[in-house]
C-alpha cells in the first residue's frame, strides 16, 4: 500500500510538472476553436478585428502623439499592425533577443537586416519608443505576425501556443528558408 502511494505522488508530482508547459492546455475549447479562426482570417479581417480591439482596450488614446512617419499610413493593416507595436510592443519581442522562448521570430526571414525579432520590424534596432522601422510596412508577413499575435494574446493564448500558431501559419516559408531558398 505505502509503494502504491509513493508511485501515486511521483505519478501526480510528474503530471503536476508537465501538464503547466503543455501548450495545449492554457486555452479550453472554446479559445481554441476562436484561436483557429482567427488562423484563418485574411489580412483585412484580422486588420479590422484588432482595430476594434484596440478602440475597445483604448478608446480615448490620442494615436497622433506617436508621430508616426508617412510609411506607416500606407494600408489599414499597416496603420493597425504599428498601432500593435506601439501598445504592446513586448509581445513582439525585446532588443537584442533571439531566444523564441521570450519574443516571436520574424519569418520573412528579416534577420539578414540585423532584426533579431517581429519587434525590430517595426522599431530600429529593436528600440522602443525611438524611430520606427519602415520595414513591416514593406512586408505583409511582419504586419500579419503583429495582427495575429495580439488577437492571440488578447485571447488568452500562452507565447508557447502563439509561437506554435505562427509556425504553422509560416510552415512553407519556414521549410523554404531552412533549403536556402529565401
Amino acid at each position: 500500500m505505502e509503494k502504491t502511494m509513493k508511485h501515486v505522488i511521483v505519478l501526480l508530482t510528474t503530471l503536476g510538472l508537465l501538464l503547466p508547459a503543455s501548450p495545449l492546455l492554457a486555452m479550453n475549447a472554446a479559445q481554441k476553436k476562436e484561436f483557429e479562426r482567427i488562423y484563418a482570417m485574411s489580412l483585412e479581417d484580422l486588420a479590422d478585428r484588432v482595430e476594434a480591439r484596440l478602440e475597445q482596450k483604448y478608446p480615448d488614446e490620442d494615436w497622433e502623439k506617436y508621430r508616426f512617419p508617412s510609411f506607416v499610413y500606407t494600408d489599414d493593416p499597416i496603420e493597425i499592425s504599428y498601432k500593435v507595436a506601439v501598445k504592446n510592443p513586448d509581445l513582439l519581442g525585446t532588443a537584442n533577443v533571439t531566444d523564441k522562448d521570450r519574443i516571436i521570430p520574424c519569418y520573412c526571414f528579416c534577420n539578414r537586416m540585423g532584426h533579431d525579432n517581429l519587434l525590430y520590424c517595426f522599431w530600429q534596432k529593436g528600440q522602443i519608443g525611438g524611430d520606427f522601422d519602415s520595414h513591416a510596412s514593406e512586408c505583409n508577413i511582419c504586419v500579419r505576425q503583429a495582427l495575429l499575435a495580439f488577437l492571440w494574446d488578447d485571447l488568452g493564448a500562452s507565447h508557447a501556443e502563439i509561437i506554435s500558431g505562427m509556425e504553422r501559419k509560416f510552415e512553407r516559408l519556414i521549410e523554404m528558408h531552412e533549403r536556402g531558398e529565401i
